[in-house]
């Protein structure tokens, strides 16, 4: 080894030091010119000697371009999604359920981290070299972004330090995010420079993770924490404790709020100290995280679906922040129905960007009487929609009330007025009310079952109506909402037709019918010439709506886009029906008579099925259309949840809502929305809120969502 390359090895020594020392210690002990002048010495060798150059070089953090997408890579173990609490009382039945899964009433550690919000990644190090990053994916699958993951100055590209030797392999698991200051700074410079800004740090860390360019995630300031182990082999770990501590010293960055409780008493007040702070941590976090230190316990207590039991997560509460009610708008749904949305100026709460809130209903319109330059008190929590908490009204010039709208903004047809009406029962000889009903077949037919001498009907029209556009088809925004529910996935799940494409080729005359869809192959060297149109995307949804063309019944039902018709029900009258032209050919009687679908139901079904221009439109798709008819030899009473009614409450870490609701629903279940005295069972995730109070009230058995996939397998366990 010559004089100028054992120099070429001390240089990367020493910056492999001062960049240690500058972001993970923050102890720089060198001024910025010298580390300057010394990088700039390192690129001079490198450039009289190329063949010296190696990965771990600190010259090589910027990378070459992929050539096309990432990527993908398998984890070498899952990363998994984490259970939530979100009171000390779910912290409590945390620790609960771990004693009881261990069978003793030992001391349990936990490992304490504030919950980062960025994005989760993945390191590999083959004997202290960084060789792969990833991100998390689906928690099996992730994408390869080792170019950029390299750009990130407080990741180490080879490990430092000579205490602890370095495995044969090392799967670091952490997240990625950017300060609050720095991302400041970051929309800054996108407003000079008349860029679109981010809308919050976590989404600024994940895109420019997943930049092709790798020079543009160098650009950003991203930081990175260390919070766990994947797999590691060639050393052997015994808690989480010594996992951090040998972490600190091989100068992967770790959180200095981190702390190591020996109660679930004592991680409570870690949460109330982190919670009140706050405000003075530098990054954006949501909540804290809490693990079993021990890692023998750990391997013990496993994991459920995707979440493991010995981890979770204890959420801050819902944040709530003021804003200005700039306008009151009337949106038209698909059906017609217009609904109440307060324009806002732009907020930002938990996290995300909030410029628009429903206000559902003329009960809630006049209730909370907001006008344009009122104040409003705007809570979020998670991912669940953003509600209007209180109007503080202006105190000066208040603006005039709401008014309803006499015609569709849309499309200038006449608004009609739609009041529901309950039905009541009364004794003719003291005209005491005996029951109610929501529509005159129930009333009627209780009369029949009774003395109808002694009791008559009386319709009592509720106050509030719902209002609707007149307009029909004719009004783009019913045309456009029908098409853009009929290819959602939920219903013919055409992929590749977002409400943009969907729009243009209802613009251009493309489609004017469901059935125009099957006939877009037709018109190929048409669409190709249209915006956003090239030959690849025209194949590729030709293709889709192929593919489409082959639906199973329920999912055509609910496809059609009918009144009060919803997965489950569309689902309940395909397994009762068989076809659909049995379906078609049903009366108000034959649907009255469908399990769990009530007289409202069956007149909007009877309406649809009666109407000539329905049947026409429905009598060309069929045409174009394999439609799957179910399987009717599975007797109901063999079903684990056959007639049980189960509520779904909150966010399920462990899986979609849709696809526990299938799993419910292939099982006999009828799964609703609403708590009463007939739900047999809650399933509760975060947020669960009120459902979850009246379910308790009511008696109604709950079922925590980290269990579904041992309620769905074994109900009988759950009683």
């Amino acid at each position: 080894m010559n004089k100028l390359n054992k120099r070429y090895l001390t240089i990367q020594e020493q910056i492999r030091t001062y960049d240690h020392e500058y972001y993970i210690l923050d102890t720089p002990s060198i001024s910025d010119r010298e580390y300057d002048e010394l990088f700039k010495e390192l690129h001079h060798i490198e450039s009289e000697h190329p063949d010296w150059v190696t990965s771990e070089s600190p010259s090589q953090r910027v990378g070459i371009k992929p050539a096309s997408d990432f990527s993908t890579f398998k984890h070498f173990t899952q990363m998994l999604s984490l259970a939530n609490a979100f009171n000390e009382e779910d912290l409590k039945n945390f620790h609960d359920r771990i004693l009881k899964n261990l069978g003793n009433d030992q001391d349990i550690n936990y490992f304490c981290e504030p919950k980062m919000d960025g994005a989760a990644i993945s390191l590999i190090y083959e004997k202290g070299i960084l060789t792969r990053g990833v991100t998390r994916g689906d928690g099996t699958l992730g994408e390869d972004i080792t170019s950029n993951i390299r750009t990130i100055r407080s990741i180490p590209l080879r490990l430092v330090g000579s205490e602890h030797p370095f495995p044969d392999l090392l799967e670091v698991r952490g997240e990625v995010f950017i300060s609050k200051s720095d991302f400041d700074v970051l929309n800054f410079k996108a407003t000079q420079n008349e860029e679109k800004v981010f809308a919050n740090p976590r989404n600024a860390a994940a895109g420019s993770l997943r930049q092709l360019d790798p020079a543009i995630t160098s650009s950003r300031p991203l930081a990175f924490f260390a919070h766990g182990i994947g797999s590691c082999h060639g050393k052997e770990f015994i808690d989480l404790q010594e996992i951090f501590e040998v972490f600190s010293s091989w100068g992967l960055p770790v959180n200095n709020l981190n702390h190591l409780a020996s109660s679930i008493t004592e991680c409570h007040k870690y949460f109330q100290r982190i919670e009140s702070s706050r405000d003075t941590i530098p990054y954006e976090i949501d909540g804290v995280v809490f693990k079993v230190n021990e890692l023998s316990i750990q391997k013990q207590l496993g994991e459920i679906a995707r979440s493991p039991r010995w981890a979770i997560a204890h959420k801050f509460p819902a944040e709530e922040v003021f804003t200005e009610i700039e306008n009151i708008d009337f949106q038209v749904g698909r059906t017609g129905v217009l609904t109440p949305v307060a324009k806002l100026k732009t907020v930002n709460v938990g996290g995300v960007n909030v410029s628009n809130c429903t206000l559902h209903n003329l009960d809630e319109l006049t209730r909370l009487d907001p006008r344009p330059g009122d104040g409003a008190l705007i809570k979020r929590a998670g991912d669940v929609i953003p509600k209007m908490v209180e109007v503080i009204p202006k105190k000066k010039n208040r603006s005039n009330s709401v008014k309803t709208p006499k015609k569709c903004p849309r499309c200038n047809a006449d608004i009609v007025f739609n009041y529901q009406s309950e039905w009541r029962i009364v004794d003719t000889n003291t005209s005491k009310l005996i029951k109610r009903f929501s529509s005159h077949y129930e009333a009627k037919k209780f009369l029949d079952e009774n003395q109808r001498s002694k009791f008559n009907i009386s319709e009592e029209r509720l106050k509030t109506p719902f209002i609707k556009c007149s307009g029909g088809n004719n009004c783009p925004e019913i045309f456009q909402g029908k098409f853009t529910h009929f290819v959602s996935r939920k219903a013919m799940d055409i992929d590749g037709l977002g409400q943009e494409i969907l729009f243009t080729l209802i613009n251009k005359k493309f489609i004017k019918d469901f059935s125009d869809l099957y006939s877009l192959a037709d018109h190929r060297s048409e669409l190709e010439k249209l915006e956003r149109f090239g030959e690849r995307s025209v194949d590729n949804l030709i293709q889709s709506i192929r593919k489409s063309a082959s639906v199973e019944l329920h999912r055509l039902i609910y496809a059609l886009g009918i009144e009060e018709v919803g997965e489950t029900t569309s689902r309940n009258l395909a397994n009762y029906f068989g076809t659909m032209n049995h379906f078609l050919k049903s009366s108000f009687e034959d649907l009255i008579a469908v399990p769990d679908i009530g007289p409202r139901v069956s007149s909007k079904i009877t309406d649809y099925v009666n109407d000539i221009e329905n049947i026409k439109s429905l009598q060309k798709l069929l045409n174009c259309l394999n439609v799957i008819n179910p399987d009717l030899k599975t007797a109901s009473k063999d079903m684990k949840f056959s007639g049980l009614q189960i509520a779904i409450t909150g966010k399920i870490s462990s899986m979609s809502r849709d696809e526990v609701k299938n799993l419910l629903i292939t099982e006999g279940a009828k799964v609703t929305s609403s708590i009463s005295k007939k739900t047999a069972y809650l399933i509760a995730g975060e947020n669960a809120g009120s459902k979850l109070d009246k379910a308790k009230t009511l008696g109604v058995k709950i079922v925590d969502a980290v269990d579904i996939n041992n309620f769905i397998n074994d109900p009988e366990k759950f009683k």
